[in-house]
């Protein structure tokens, strides 16, 4: 036992001890050194990793902050990353590192690799200066100065004598540089920027962003002060910006002259993009599609199996049991001896007082992290051991994963994620495969309205995405995009739809069976009982129209009318059946 932790060999005493250097003898850690700890230990979650882990633990704690996790909470997290980053090392093409897309569409598959990893020979400019545009300065002040000093050539799109025939020079530029540096600051709203990134991401150009956040309600843009509800769709916007990049394994910088020398770094060097780590001041990502919040709720539903009483302890016999349950094989005597041990008794093996001994929820995170993967005792017959646990499920485990499900429910209904899911194909943590998601406006009731009634009428399993205040595309809901067979983004005059914007271009990107419905906004939009600006109106209709215009490129049915682009989507899923 360790300041109040207890640690039960040696995976967990080493995990303490990078523990220990962040928080102390303190049991929680709070959001903002989760990252850098995982880091500490060479494993490199995401943002919407950390993020899924937080509202995971705090759902199977059904505690009412998801500020922190415990130290048992951060040992599962923490052995489960390491299991996927030795499967993937030992076999990078195993099932257990790679995303399954049903969504994808095999003949608009991209070399993915080559355009992140390979330099061109044949580049016109080494790099392109896009994002935020007037009234910024970023490019004049500091990333023209500096290219210039170190060699590197560059296209400036911000040109005081701007005119539309520019824009197939731009083009042409952004096809051919090496490198898409792109800074998406405070000052303007980033909408067409926001989904350009994410298209490019989703293609896997050599991407280096730089990201700002905005600071609030009231915040001025072009003269404008802007609202709660905007601010935080605009901040939404940016957040699923990070996400869909740290999905493909680039980083993301918060600070304009990292990532300047960080660009003549990959460029002078000739690495990739993903190559760039903590001693390049970038954060690093790795598989950052994996879902690691779903370990702790099936964690959670073997312990309350057990927990009959809701006491929120476990004798050591019980715990034997929910140990066989999660990992389908038993603990030894010799195991149970040393969990003895590590609780401050020490008994003989004929005599282990396992009914005397009780662990917390958060003890048993602790221990099954240290023994989940230990080799298993060469004296017990292995047929035997499984004869045995497959009886017991049979017993014990007739109550189906309903707990994870309604756990998902809550965490999707909190008021950090927007999203529960619900479809007449309902599975476990979001891996059933469906026909059909349905993406887009929140703001109306067409989904509930329209859409639902129609696909069940055709037979036809769905996806639907819900609405909270704010959101985060963690792993566990963009499984379920992955698992769809047809994507509608329903992007609506009554919303904004800057994230869905993001969403819809960036599976563009990757090849994946879209359908959009794309409204511009009126003259007179108001959204949500506020009126938009004609600033504002032109800024979100130029990301629509953006991606408008991608879509079309790319061959992806694009619609005004919402019943035309459900009968688009209906009649591709019947032409696939």
């Amino acid at each position: 036992m360790s300041a109040g932790v207890i640690l039960y060999g040696e995976t967990t005493k080493e995990l303490f001890h990078s523990w220990h250097k962040k928080v102390g003898s303190q049991n929680t850690i709070p959001h903002d050194l989760i990252q850098p700890l995982f880091n500490e230990i060479n494993l490199f979650p995401s943002k919407s990793q950390v993020f899924e882990m937080l509202h995971c633990a705090r759902e199977c704690s059904k505690r009412t902050s998801d500020n922190f996790i415990t130290f048992g909470e951060f040992c599962v997290f923490a052995t489960e990353l390491k299991k996927y980053y030795s499967n993937h090392d030992r076999d990078p093409s195993s099932v257990d590192s790679l995303p399954v897309q049903v969504s994808k569409v095999p003949d608009k598959s991209r070399k993915s690799c080559e355009l992140r990893t390979q330099r061109s020979t044949t580049s016109a400019y080494d790099v392109f200066l896009g994002g935020s545009c007037n009234p910024t300065t970023w490019r004049k002040d500091e990333a023209i100065p500096y290219l210039k000093g170190e060699g590197i050539t560059f296209y400036n799109p911000q040109q005081d004598n701007w005119v539309p025939e520019m824009i197939e020079l731009e083009y042409q530029a952004k096809n051919s540089s090496q490198i898409l540096f792109w800074v998406l600051n405070n000052e303007t709203r980033n909408v067409g920027s926001m989904v350009e990134v994410c298209q490019f991401a989703g293609s896997s150009r050599r991407l280096i962003v730089v990201l700002g956040s905005y600071p609030g309600p009231g915040h001025n843009i072009a003269g404008e002060s802007i609202t709660k509800a905007e601010y935080e769709d605009l901040q939404n916007g940016i957040e699923t910006v990070q996400d869909l990049i740290e999905r493909q394994g680039i980083p993301v910088f918060t600070k304009l002259n990292v990532a300047l020398s960080c660009t003549s770094k990959v460029l002078k060097e000739n690495l990739a993009i993903e190559e760039l780590g903590l001693k390049d001041e970038a954060q690093p990502v790795r598989l950052a599609h994996i879902q690691i919040g779903d370990k702790l709720i099936r964690l959670r539903e073997a312990f309350d199996t057990l927990d009959s009483g809701r006491t929120g302890k476990l004798s050591l016999a019980e715990v034997k049991m929910a140990f066989r349950i999660h990992v389908n094989r038993h603990l030894s005597p010799v195991d149970l001896q040393a969990i003895c041990s590590s609780h401050g008794v020490n008994a003989p093996l004929s005599d282990l007082p396992l009914d005397k001994i009780y662990i917390t929820f958060d003890d048993f995170c602790t221990l099954v992290s240290e023994y989940k993967r230990k080799a298993r005792d060469p004296s017990r017959g292995r047929e035997t051991v499984l004869a045995k646990t497959a009886h017991f499920f049979t017993n014990l485990m007739t109550v189906p994963f309903h707990c994870a499900a309604n756990w998902l429910s809550d965490l999707t209904n909190s008021a950090s994620r927007p999203r529960m899911s619900t479809s007449t194909a309902q599975g476990r943590r979001g891996s059933a495969v469906r026909d059909i998601y349905l993406g887009g406006a929140v703001n109306s009731h067409w989904r509930e309205q329209l859409a639902i009634p129609l696909l069940k009428k055709s037979g036809l399993t769905f996806y639907n995405p819900a609405v909270c205040s704010s959101r985060r595309l963690i792993p566990i809901e963009a499984s379920a995009m992955d698992n769809s067979r047809v994507l509608l983004f329903a992007l609506l005059a009554d919303s904004r739809c800057l994230a869905d914007m993001c969403e819809a271009a960036y599976l563009i990107g990757l090849g994946c069976n879209v359908v959009l419905c794309v409204q511009k906004l009126p003259n007179d939009a108001r959204i949500g009982g506020e009126n938009l600006s004609p600033q504002a109106i032109k800024d979100y209709n130029r990301g629509r129209s953006y991606l408008s215009d991608y879509a079309n490129r790319e061959g992806v049915p694009v619609f005004d009318e919402l019943t035309e682009a459900l009968q688009c989507v209906i009649d591709k899923c019947k032409s696939n059946k």
